[in-house]
């Protein structure tokens, strides 16, 4: 009896302390080797669908290097028309260069990746996105994003980062394809 007592009383603890750690866990998460902060969320800003983004400690969503996104689209259904259709845009918009597109129709899943071109407070920056967008498990898609900011001041620095993106691109990309999309928390986060 007292045995039987004993491990209820342990799994009950243990039950406890991995739901304290998945909680904990969802407010932080790593990419690449690195941490990225839950900093972000749809209660945060007051918007109709969900979502979390995630930077490095220490930034924030008006001031980052690196961001790690998670957004509901409850109302698209098709993640590989979607993902078209964003691309259209992209390959429109003058600011912005596509890199890669890759449709997987198996899995109902593509992951596109471009950089665009921008400029904040006089500094101009290139910004290198990655996109996954999948099926919900409830309702419409969810994307997945990874961004980096490279800003620089003259044309030399400008083959650096073409050099970098080229060269890293096919990493963040499978990176993306291969990681599961984490779940998105919605809380209030105090600022």
């Amino acid at each position: 009896m007292i045995k039987t007592v004993l491990n209820v009383v342990a799994l009950s603890l243990l039950i406890s302390l991995s739901l304290a750690c998945a909680a904990d866990a969802s407010d932080e998460i790593m990419f690449d080797n690195k941490s990225f902060v839950l900093k972000s969320t749809a209660q945060s800003l007051d918007l109709p669908n969900a979502m979390n983004e995630y930077f490095p400690k220490g930034e924030s969503q008006y001031n980052w290097t690196q961001m790690l996104g998670v957004y509901h689209i409850p109302e698209a259904n098709d993640p590989i028309k979607y993902a078209q259709e964003f691309d259209e845009k992209i390959e429109k918009d003058e600011t912005c260069l596509l890199l890669k597109f890759v449709k997987n129709k198996k899995i109902d899943q593509a992951v596109i990746s471009y950089l665009e071109n921008g400029n904040v407070n006089g500094k101009n920056f290139f910004t290198y996105n990655v996109y996954k967008y999948e099926k919900n498990p409830t309702k419409g898609i969810t994307e997945f994003r990874y961004a980096i900011k490279y800003f620089f001041k003259d044309k030399a620095e400008i083959v650096s980062i073409a050099n970098t993106v080229r060269d890293e691109n096919d990493k963040y990309m499978t990176m993306l394809i291969s990681s599961s999309i984490p779940p998105i928390v919605e809380k209030e986060l105090s600022p």
